[in-house]
């Protein structure tokens, strides 16, 4: 008994090590950002701040969604929900791309939905009207 324990804690060990970091979250809280290269993910689709300053939504990680078309605008840009609900891709302090969803202090949240839409809710108020359905991800 001793030893399976010992193995399946092992395995446990080993599976946390190399996949530990693999799980990304699908919602981003107000006054929270994605910096360069971070991303919130819900199955197929990922959504991340890239390098070159732009918010891109893909599927399958090479297929683009949606964009913010911010590429080349900035440089070390983040993409902050703002906790008046309002979306945006600062470079330094200087808003570069803007959800315009600016409605009043409340506590918001953006999701990366399972369809494809990413969303931003304390009410639905922006999206980026990409749900997909099964048959358009193959």
């Amino acid at each position: 008994m001793t030893h399976t324990f010992q193995a399946t804690l092992s395995l446990a060990i080993l599976l946390i090590s190399l996949f530990g970091n693999a799980i990304a979250e699908d919602i981003l809280f107000h006054d929270e950002s994605l910096n360069t290269g971070e991303f919130l993910e819900n199955g197929p689709y990922r959504f991340i701040m890239q390098a070159d300053c732009n918010l891109v939504l893909y599927v399958n990680t090479t297929r683009a969604l949606w964009s913010s078309r911010t590429s080349g605008r900035g440089t070390s840009c983040r993409a902050t929900l703002q906790n008046n609900g309002n979306l945006v891709v600062l470079s330094g302090t200087d808003i570069v791309w803007t959800s315009n969803t600016a409605v009043g202090a409340n506590n918001y949240r953006l999701i990366v939905q399972g369809d494809g839409n990413v969303v931003i809710y304390g009410a639905a108020m922006w999206a980026t009207n990409t749900v997909q359905s099964n048959r358009r991800l193959l």
